[in-house]
């Protein structure tokens, strides 16, 4: 007895909703799939293709395996996605031929099935094998986690390592598809049902009924409400009876090519041809997804639903794409929005939205939840409604770019005496008390109260008179946000609050208690801040915010939301650091204008204005935006995210990769390179950090970086740990772990470093008791010689002076190649850093040197050594520093060059020592080659000890990369322009990725 499951393929969103939808979604908690009440430009939509790794463009078949990575085949090879970066596995990486391979299937064992035209093959933990067979169309699960295939020549199963045929069909097996204990079959021109819940089990088929048409192809198979669904080639097709007939949803799906066929968790089915993707939703109207989108003539050949409940589309031109719902709605031109340039939102006493936007006053209302104006912009002192304000007897106060009016059932009731305010842009309403209001714009703080309106702050300078946001605490007690900080009024008087100095001359954009007794102060470049008992915290980017800009501070079910030019975030109000209390990072999560590479429409958020530019309406926040209103619905957002685990993918070690596992390093150089990763296939950008502990002192921040680096490991057992966090997540997931031995060289073993000790000991002792004996003679000669040794001593002194002279000039000398060593670079260090010109670093390494060593003796080596010494004294100027920097390592600087002629002259040197003969002892000849890496300093408008160790890290990196590409090459990573000066005042080195992938740093290689 078996059984067998349908190929995975479903979907989850979280995607911008219509309007027209979002209505009856206020109150929806988060769903598990892709809410069919959302059309499908309503879906957030990921794209990847060949520029961001993925090996081909044409995507054949995905599975997700029990660790939570996406497998997918493409004609070109197969690849595994975390969600981020692609590896891919083809002949060369896995010694099988993995292209071509139509569909994909992971079993519940963590081993990942792939089937094609040479049959079946097995990935288990990166390795492949070939299993054979004859060639794979369908596979499932048979029921206990191993494979049932569907076959050229009928239905297999894989036993003991080996393809076996299952009896009772013959013919070609094209899909697979289970219904209880009923096996479902695809063949050509015939589905055939096998019947497990008898013994033998009986097959029975349903053939074509139109003989005379070419015979189908049921290349995929659907079970939908208890209707059997058909994809072929001559159309979708549906069992109706004992009948195979059209399936009647709609003209062009019945007779175009079926490519995939996939029911979701909420019961929709999605068809995919090459014209369109179509959905026909559990209420059995049919959606078809407009060109513009998805893309022209997309060609979905496979569905896939992860278990996050995303949608996976692979297409055969496009690459792949990632649908889901979204916490985030847009209302926009495409709802009716005159114009998408959006200021303010506020809500009605009748419960509807009025939207302030650069032309007009707007209201989503009626059936169709589309937008009309409701004040045009000619009725407004100018057409620009910068903030909205609805009083307590519901007139609409609407503040514009120049100017007030006061709106009460669409008749313009402002006072004659708001006249005054007609020259200022006006930034907030807010009502105090009946008849009592204050008023900010941007010639000052006004109060209108019981019909008279008066200025309050006469002598303010300009950027204090710029009032931004009004926060009542009482009717006579306020603070205010100004272009100058923070004011308070109180008793009266209009005053700076000593704790508000910090912020002097900064833009304060918004002001809102954030629980009893702590003030939150918004601004648009230092970030935020937080007050208590009279003491300030700013928090900006170098605490972890994602901007130092901020619009907006909204509190909701114990959550902080920020809107900012870089988007909405939301940090946990217990995450959020106090005055007073310890230094700490956060990691807020983004949930609204997320830049991904991927995003195929990009989310926009959020817009400044004044003070309605956000509103919380239940358990969702509106913000205003360049591209009309978004809603953030935060019940669909959810609990804060849970970090996933890390994976420590391999080990590099001279140039090869080695699996993950526990790893013994016992010739070779002792350079490592970790690489890991985490799965994470649902919306987040995920950090990492990582130890070697037994070197590592503290635990390493590597951001988005997904590699760590080591050079020079000392013998040792060593554990490699690293977690990754995903932001707004409240830590780090679990770690995964490597154990490195190092082994030790000969001549460091403890045996040996013992042996030598004691050697040395004992010679210590012999020598003492020779120098005892010695010196009682010499003690008795000298005092015979004292008158004559007094006359030497002059001269004696003299010549100690010009041994001490010669023995400085030996310390910062290397005894072999006659090079300057370390000691006195440092020395030098100084005096070049002072000059400021241009400096070129060349880090020279000599390639498989150990091989020298090794086949020719160390004296040999020595040799060649010497002679390379003598190329770089003979090739560097007066002005130039030669260094041996270790062991075959070189370093060269060159004085008041440019980038080019330090790759010309890099260049040079490696191709002087490429066609060098050095001799051999023997008469023979030994050849050799080098990589070189090489940077320029300065780095930064500074010259220092921090900025010549950058420049200095850029050079090792780019030998490595030089050495990483094939060796015998020269290599250089240049900064384009100065670099930031927190840059450089913080750890470098897990910088220059991300300074690489931003522009800021450049590779420089030699013309081909």
């Amino acid at each position: 007895m078996f059984g067998v499951v349908t190929r995975s393929g479903i979907s989850h969103g979280l995607g911008a909703l219509a309007f027209a939808a979002l209505l009856c979604m206020f109150g929806m908690s988060s769903a598990h799939a892709l809410n069919p009440q959302i059309p499908f430009h309503g879906y957030v939509l990921d794209q990847w293709s060949v520029p961001q790794g993925l090996p081909q463009i044409t995507v054949l078949d995905m599975a997700e395996d029990r660790a939570g990575f996406l497998w997918i085949s493409t004609q070109k090879a197969v690849a595994r996605f975390d969600g981020v970066q692609f590896v891919a596995f083809d002949r060369a990486a896995t010694g099988v031929d993995t292209t071509m391979l139509d569909v994909v299937w992971a079993d519940p064992h963590g081993q990942v099935w792939f089937g094609g035209a040479h049959g079946l093959l097995r990935q288990q933990d990166g390795h492949f094998t070939a299993l054979g067979g004859s060639a794979v169309h369908a596979i499932i699960d048979a029921g206990d986690g191993t494979p049932l295939l569907g076959t050229a020549n009928g239905v297999s199963r894989v036993q003991d390592g080996a393809v076996v045929p299952v009896a009772g069909y013959s013919g070609p097996a094209f899909s697979l598809l289970r219904d209880g204990e009923t096996l479902w079959i695809g063949g050509l021109g015939r589905i055939c049902k096998r019947d497990g819940s008898v013994a033998p089990a009986a097959v029975t088929c349903i053939r074509q009924s139109l003989p005379q048409q070419p015979r189908i192809v049921v290349k995929r198979m659907a079970l939908v409400r208890g209707s059997l669904w058909l994809g072929t080639q001559m159309g979708l097709m549906r069992v109706d009876g004992e009948s195979i007939v059209p399936s009647g949803v709609d003209a062009n799906v019945d007779t175009e090519s079926i490519e995939s066929l996939l029911v979701d968790r909420e019961g929709a089915l999605w068809i995919g041809s090459v014209q369109a993707l179509y959905r026909v939703l559990p209420d059995s109207r049919v959606e078809r997804v407009a060109d513009d989108d998805l893309a022209p003539r997309p060609w979905v050949r496979a569905l896939f639903e992860d278990r996050a409940g995303n949608l996976w589309l692979g297409t055969h031109t496009l690459g792949l794409y990632r649908a889901w719902n979204g916490w985030i709605q847009r209302v926009s031109a495409r709802d009716g929005v005159t114009d998408p340039l959006m200021w303010s939102i506020v809500r009605s006493p009748d419960g509807q939205f009025v939207l302030g936007t650069n032309s007009d006053v707007e209201i989503l209302a009626g059936s169709s939840a589309r937008a009309r104006v409701l004040i045009p912009g000619t009725a407004l002192p100018n057409p620009s409604a910068y903030t909205l304000y609805y009083d307590r007897h519901g007139r609409l106060w609407v503040g514009t770019r120049a100017g007030l009016a006061v709106y009460d059932r669409g008749r313009n009731v402002t006072p004659a005496a708001m006249s005054v305010l007609g020259s200022w842009r006006i930034d907030d309403v807010r009502e105090v008390a009946n008849d009592d209001f204050w008023i900010g714009t941007s010639g000052g703080l006004y109060r209108w109260r019981e019909g008279e309106l008066s200025r309050v702050n006469p002598g303010a300078s300009a950027a204090a008179a710029s009032i931004r946001f009004i926060l009542p605490i009482t009717p006579d007690h306020l603070y205010i946000g100004t272009e100058d900080g923070v004011r308070e009024w109180q008793a009266g008087k209009l005053l700076e609050p000593a704790w508000a100095k910090p912020l002097r001359g900064h833009f304060v954009s918004h002001l809102a208690m954030l629980k009893p007794g702590v003030l939150g102060i918004a601004t648009v470049d230092v970030g935020i801040g937080v007050m208590r008992d009279g003491q300030l915290r700013m928090l900006g980017k170098q605490d972890g915010l994602p901007s130092d800009n901020a619009w907006t501070l909204d509190v909701l079910d114990g959550n902080l939301y920020v809107g900012s030019i870089a988007g909405a975030w939301r940090l946990p109000l217990a995450e959020l650091p106090l005055p007073g209390s310890p230094a700490r990072t956060v990691s807020p999560q983004m949930v609204a204008g997320v830049v991904r590479d991927t995003g195929v429409r990009p989310v926009h958020c959020c817009n400044g204005g004044a003070a309605a530019r956000s509103l919380i309406d239940g358990k969702a926040i509106w913000y205003s935006t360049t591209d009309g209103a978004l809603r953030v619905d935060t019940q669909i957002l959810g609990a804060l995210p849970v970090s996933p685990a890390a994976w420590v993918e391999s080990v590099e070690h001279d140039g090869k990769q080695f699996s993950a596992g526990n790893f013994e390093l016992t010739e070779g150089t002792r350079d490592l390179v970790f690489h890991y990763t985490a799965p994470w296939l649902r919306v987040g950008a995920l950090g990492f950090r990582y130890r070697l502990e037994g070197y590592d002192t503290a635990w390493e921040d590597a951001g988005a970086r997904r590699s760590a680096f080591y050079t020079h490991l000392p013998p040792g057992r060593y554990h490699f740990r690293v977690a990754a966090m995903l932001a707004g997540a409240a830590g780090y997931g679990p770690e995964a772990e490597v154990v490195v031995q190092v082994r030790p060289y000969w001549h460091e073993r403890t045996v040996v470093r013992a042996a030598a000790v004691l050697a040395l000991a004992l010679l210590v002792v012999l020598l003492a008791r020779l120098g005892m004996r010695a010196q009682r003679e010499r003690n008795a000669w000298l005092e015979a010689q004292v008158e004559r040794r007094t006359e030497q001593l002059a001269r004696a002194l003299e010549r100690l002076r010009v041994a001490n002279l010669a023995l400085a000039e030996e310390s910062h000398t290397d005894t072999l190649t006659a090079l300057q060593n370390r000691r006195y670079l440092l020395a030098r260090l100084p005096e070049l850093l002072a000059s400021r010109g241009p400096l070129g670093l060349l880090q020279i390494d000599i390639d498989f040197f150990k091989e020298v060593n090794d086949r020719h003796g160390h004296a040999v080596g020595d040799s060649v050594l010497r002679e390379i010494g003598q190329m770089l004294a003979a090739a560097r100027r007066d002005s130039d520093v030669a260094v041996r920097w270790g062991g075959e390592e070189f370093l060269l600087l060159l004085r008041e060059v440019d980038a080019g002629e330090v790759l010309v002259i890099a260049e040079r040197l490696r191709r002087d020592i490429a066609t060098r003969e050095f001799t051999d002892g023997n008469g023979g000849t030994v050849l050799l080659t080098c990589s070189i890496g090489f940077s320029m300093h300065p780095l930064a408008l500074r010259s220092d000890k921090a900025t010549f160790d950058a420049a200095l890290e850029l050079s090792d990196r780019a030998l490595y990369d030089a050495k990483h590409d094939g060796r015998n090459r020269c290599v250089g990573l240049m900064a384009i322009a100065a670099l930031a000066a927190e840059v450089l005042d913080k750890p470098f080195a897990p910088q220059v990725d991300a300074l690489i992938a931003c522009g800021q740093l450049r590779w420089v290689r030699p013309a081909s």
